[in-house]
């Protein structure tokens, strides 16, 4: 219903505005739908993403803790390769030969110190003596604990290949309270792959960090790589000393240990966690070949946060753009109703029988078009209504010319018969004076053959058509003029005082009963020619009047005379005020003709 209120008042100019409230609503509305469905939406797809990328980092950390292990394990080969450390070796003791030890001490010093992530190394000989060398100062380690340890055999079934113990396994290498990770493999001859001893190499946990250190900065993730008891090797947060997590109050370090067995079957995965109210990205990745975990956490509040922090912008960004949209709005409206708003105004004005054509600024194809298209059809419009009126003006003056044609033989018939009544009388005379006067009456009414006459022939022929009527009443009337010199000149269509004096002489002094006087006038007045017949004849009642008036009358047709001349003069000057008839029974009649001479001059 409001919707149809509106379409029947388009082109009020609140209309615009409504409407762009309108639509600025439903985008408001739409725009807090549309953010709650972007908000999940984006929430997995930032999980996913994210979650994608902590793999890819896992797998990059992964990637440059095997290179080091590996470099390691390269490391390690030549340094039991070598020529001096085996005579040792093969000898029993390291302490055999002094002089070798001293070339095999300088050796190991300079791996040492050309190998930044190794912080020491032990030798264990056959005849159990212990031989380090380290960066720093070294704890003493009886022999029997290292053969004692749970990895001893261990590295004996291995036959030469590594193992990695975190910490020695039990058994002290570093004094740091630092994590370590010790690689340790037989030692064997080169020429008959016997058993020489055990070589232990100490990594250091500053090494593996230097790693974390060029994967990320984020202090918000915690990354953990876990040996294969789940014991945490290092990570990128030193949680250990400080037990709280900033997250919440849990311990990262046990939901790390714990993916480390959630995780067990799978190289790669990922899941999300709710904590302690607080949901968590998991991921995990052990695609190692000495069963190591890497464990990423991420709080994803903090994600959540970033997401919020999007959507706010972007409502704003909507809001805002919502603002533009319906100032636009108002706008376009306005260019879309005010040129309708004309249109309607002007189409009121052809209900008044105005047709103006509309003059206004539209913009826009349709508009332009529109308007166009208006002001063509009223220019058809006039077009037609100025081409209907000239065709009524032609179809009158076709009536006219007939009423003329049908007067000029009525006039004859009267005229001829009242010869023949002379003439039966035998007044020769009166009969000779009438036909000439006839003659005369004719000689002005051909007027070589036009229909258009001027005021003075007008009069000639009423004087000639009154001297004839003369010759056949000589007692019944008498006959003044007044005419103006000044209107003599003016065209008008001729016989149309004639009838109006036959009319009188008939119709009003012979009617009478007794003689009278027609006077005849013609004189100028406010722009207009004022003819007139008058007599004191026997007059009209105000009914006669009205019906000789009376333009619908169907005895006009069958009438030659007053009638007759009467319409014709309100065919010819359009005008049903161009006559005017002033009467009283037993006064006498007046008929005044007011002829527009500014017109009908032609």
């Amino acid at each position: 219903m409001w919707l149809k209120k509106l379409n029947k008042k388009l082109s009020n100019s609140k209309v615009g505005v409504i409407i762009a409230l309108f639509y600025f609503a439903l985008i408001v509305a739409s725009t807090a739908v549309s953010s709650l469905f972007y908000e999940k939406i984006y929430l997995n797809i930032t999980q996913k993403k994210v979650s994608e990328v902590s793999v890819q980092t896992l797998n990059s950390i992964q990637t440059n803790i095997n290179l080091m292990i590996n470099n390691a394990d390269s490391l390690s080969k030549m340094v039991l390769s070598n020529s001096d450390l085996q005579k040792l070796l093969r000898q029993g003791s390291m302490y055999e030969d002094l002089n070798t030890q001293a070339k095999v001490s300088s050796y190991l010093y300079k791996f040492i110190q050309s190998v930044p992530y190794v912080s020491s190394v032990y030798i264990l000989d056959n005849s159990s003596n212990i031989y380090s060398v380290g960066a720093d100062v070294l704890p003493s380690i009886p022999a029997q604990k290292i053969i004692d340890a749970k990895w001893y055999n261990r590295v004996m079934e291995k036959k030469g290949g590594f193992i990695l113990e975190l910490n020695g396994g039990g058994v002290t290498f570093e004094n740091s309270k630092d994590n370590y990770v010790s690689l340790i493999r037989l030692v064997r001859d080169m020429d008959n792959v016997d058993k020489l001893g055990v070589l232990v190499i100490n990594i250091p946990q500053k090494s593996f960090k230097q790693v974390f250190d060029n994967i990320s900065n984020d202090v918000e993730t915690n990354i953990a790589v876990l040996d294969e008891e789940n014991q945490k090797i290092t990570s990128l947060k030193n949680v250990n000393e400080h037990k709280e997590n900033v997250h919440g109050g849990i311990d990262v370090d046990d939901e790390m240990m714990r993916a480390g067995d959630e995780f067990v079957g799978n190289d790669i995965g990922y899941k999300m966690k709710k904590i302690d109210k607080t949901e968590y990205l998991i991921t995990y990745s052990s695609k190692n070949d000495y069963n190591w975990k890497f464990v990423s956490v991420i709080p994803f509040a903090q994600l959540y946060k970033e997401n919020m922090t999007m959507i706010f912008i972007g409502f704003v960004i909507i809001l805002f753009n919502g603002i533009i949209l319906f100032v636009c709005s108002v706008g376009i409206s306005r260019i879309v109703t005010t040129p309708i708003k004309y249109l309607l105004n002007s189409m009121k004005d052809i209900e008044k029988g105005v047709f103006n054509e509309v003059q206004i600024k539209a913009h826009g194809y349709e508009l332009k078009k529109l308007c166009r298209g208006y002001n063509i059809m009223i220019a058809e419009i006039k077009k037609l209504i100025a081409r209907v009126i000239q065709e009524q003006k032609m179809i009158r003056k076709a009536e006219l010319y007939t009423f003329q044609a049908q007067i000029k033989p009525h006039f004859l018939y009267n005229t001829l018969d009242s010869i023949n009544s002379l003439a039966l009388s035998g007044c020769n005379r009166e009969v000779s004076e009438l036909v000439e006067a006839l003659g005369n009456y004719y000689r002005t009414s051909v007027s070589k053959g036009k229909e258009i006459i001027t005021i003075g022939e007008e009069i000639e022929m009423v004087k000639n058509y009154l001297k004839i009527q003369k010759i056949r009443y000589p007692d019944l009337f008498e006959v003044e003029y007044s005419v103006g010199v000044s209107c003599l000149e003016y065209k008008i269509p001729k016989l149309i005082l004639q009838p109006l004096a036959e009319n009188a002489l008939y119709h009003g002094i012979r009617e009478n009963g007794k003689s009278g006087t027609i006077k005849i006038s013609a004189h100028m007045g406010d722009g207009v020619a004022i003819l007139s017949v008058e007599d004191d004849g026997a007059g009209m009642s105000k009914e006669q009047i009205d019906d000789i008036m009376n333009i619908n009358n169907k005895s006009i047709k069958e009438s030659f005379g007053l009638r007759g001349t009467l319409e014709r003069i309100k065919i010819f000057y359009g005008d049903d005020d161009a006559c005017r008839i002033e009467s009283k029974l037993g006064e006498g009649t007046k008929i005044l003709l007011y002829i527009n001479i500014e017109d009908k001059e032609d």
